[in-house]
């Protein structure tokens, strides 16, 4: 199993890159996994409404060109709904075997 992980903006602490390092090689053992750190949109000082959905829009299809076609992506999103380790787990074991 291939698995890409795309994140619009770049990693600066330590730890973090310490755990992608981990995980990197947990995962290493399932499939290759490729990590693609893309830019983030700067956002002005008190920005609108109008302008954060514009900043979101435009990072939205700079991952979406990132994605081959047929491939299944799945969004991590701070607001979306939060599922155990097991669960992501199970998910990809699925997706696998499929």
């Amino acid at each position: 199993m291939n698995i890409k992980l795309i994140a619009v903006g770049k990693l600066k602490e330590k730890y973090f890159k310490d755990a992608v390092l981990e995980y990197s090689k947990r995962l290493s053992r399932f499939g290759r996994l490729e990590i693609t750190e893309l830019a983030d949109e700067k956002i002005p000082d008190n920005p609108s409404a109008k302008q954060i959905e514009l900043i979101k829009e435009k990072e939205g299809r700079a991952i979406l060109s990132q994605l081959k076609e047929n491939t299944y992506f799945i969004a991590l999103c701070i607001e979306g709904k939060e599922i155990s380790s097991e669960e992501f787990a199970g998910k990809l074991s699925s997706l696998a075997m499929q």
